[in-house]
């Protein structure tokens, strides 16, 4: 329109383009509230899946060839007093090294989709149970994004794991030190131990995010959205703690 003219009355207005999968990725990080908003109204879940398993797949590829099975089943055969012949010891070491690494491929393909699934259901249910209003694929596409963090985790994940020769399974979960168990020995009080991995940077920021995408996706206020939320997270960590106390 050049100076002087005057809009016509009714001419139809280009609506403003809407962000791409990239951009929300993108936008999680740098405008969440905003990229939230428009997941709620418009929500969408395979990129951020995708790329969380990919990089999953990625972080499995180095951490396979380094894990040290034979001194994790030493571990175990020592703590249950178990006496093995070395070469029934090797045979076994094999057979963990075949089933490990087709194990942790499996994970790394399965995991992302699983996790995101069943938060994503326990969320719709406690929301819808409080009064929200907000359908499955809302959910599903919120908690996909929400998750992002991790992949952030997983990428400074790769240097550590890199200088190192060999990895002991028990002690992965304490290298990057973005949570605070690497204060207790694990084998020391593994309880204690379990609830301080939860105290952990990455997941108060996928539980930030989350809170904000809740409650746009949900209609209902961020206070709300994180009473919800933190609820069901510290119902989680009682419960792993539980299950490390039994099974320890």
């Amino acid at each position: 329109m050049t100076a002087g003219e005057t809009p016509v009355p009714g001419a139809p207005v280009a609506a403003a383009p809407r962000p791409g999968a990239v951009s929300r990725i993108t936008g999680v990080f740098f405008s969440p509230v905003r990229t939230f908003a428009d997941i709620a109204a418009r929500p969408t879940w395979l990129a951020p899946l995708l790329l969380w398993t990919v990089v999953q797949i990625f972080l499995t590829s180095i951490i396979v060839p380094r894990m040290d099975f034979e001194k994790a089943i030493r571990a175990r055969m020592e703590k249950s007093g178990q006496t093995v012949p070395e070469e029934r010891m090797q045979q076994i070491v094999q057979t963990q090294k075949k089933v490990g690494g087709v194990f942790g491929y499996v994970a790394a393909v399965l995991s992302p989709g699983i996790v995101c699934l069943i938060v994503a259901g326990v969320a719709l249910g406690a929301f819808k149970a409080f009064g929200g209003d907000l359908s499955f694929r809302q959910s599903f596409g919120v908690t996909t994004h929400g998750f992002l963090p991790t992949v952030v985790g997983s990428l400074l994940f790769v240097p550590i794991l890199l200088r190192q020769e060999s990895l002991d399974p028990r002690a992965i979960g304490d290298l990057l030190r973005s949570n605070l168990g690497f204060l207790v020995e694990r084998d020391s009080s593994k309880v204690l131990h379990s609830l301080l991995q939860s105290v952990d940077i990455f997941s108060f920021w996928v539980l930030a995010l989350l809170v904000i995408g809740f409650a746009a996706a949900a209609r209902v206020s961020r206070k709300m959205s994180a009473g919800v939320l933190i609820t069901l997270w510290l119902l989680y960590v009682l419960g792993k703690a539980g299950l490390t106390a039994v099974f320890s």
